[in-house]
């Protein structure tokens, strides 16, 4: 139960609040993202704002309360999910990928939904990457409840289709906080 708690985490959460970002500067326009296009993926390649937006919030759906309608937005070739975070909690060696295919994430995700509600207090992006720090409060509400602080990397491409779609999730988190949310415990080292 524990093991399958920890990869619900893999994948995270829905309900958004956002913090608006100036993008160039005091005096700039808001907007939820910060970031500008950039090489790497060709002209014309680069996640632009609404793309970026449109990822992110597929991404908060997946995780927050899973739709297959948004498994179209997951990359088809070389989609993975990696967390350290989840591997040391799961006894799981460090660096080993959660979910290597698309595939493998959709089946986890009919077997164990995440259904875990993020906060994003700040996103950005650049030409191929998102980056979301959050805040989470898993496990069932109760005074002792920890706040989770995370960071989720989404990788994104346009190659196999005629719209962006996440190609990586890199997602570390504090682990300690989330295995005594979820009711878990652990010994400080030397005590």
């Amino acid at each position: 139960m524990l093991f399958k708690s920890l990869f619900s985490l893999a994948a995270l959460a829905a309900s958004v609040s956002a913090v608006a970002l100036k993008p160039g500067g005091p005096g700039a326009e808001t907007s939820r993202h910060a970031g500008r296009g950039g090489g790497g993926v060709g002209v014309g390649q680069c996640l632009c704002q609404a793309d970026a937006d449109k990822l992110t919030a597929a991404y908060l759906r997946m995780i927050g309360g899973w739709n297959d309608a948004d498994a179209k937005y997951l990359s088809d070739s070389g989609f993975k999910d990696m967390s350290d975070s989840i591997n040391i909690l799961a006894g799981v060696p460090l660096g080993t990928v959660i979910f290597p295919t698309k595939q493998a994430f959709i089946d986890h995700q009919h077997v164990a939904p995440d259904n875990l509600p993020l906060t994003v207090t700040f996103a950005t992006f650049n030409c191929e990457y998102i980056t979301l720090v959050w805040t989470a409060k898993p496990g069932s509400p109760s005074p002792d409840q920890l706040i989770v602080r995370g960071i989720t990397i989404l990788g994104a491409t346009k190659s196999n289709a005629k719209f962006w779609q996440i190609k990586s999730i890199d997602m570390e988190m504090n682990s300690i906080a989330f295995l005594k949310d979820i009711g878990g415990s652990y010994t400080l080292p030397g005590q």
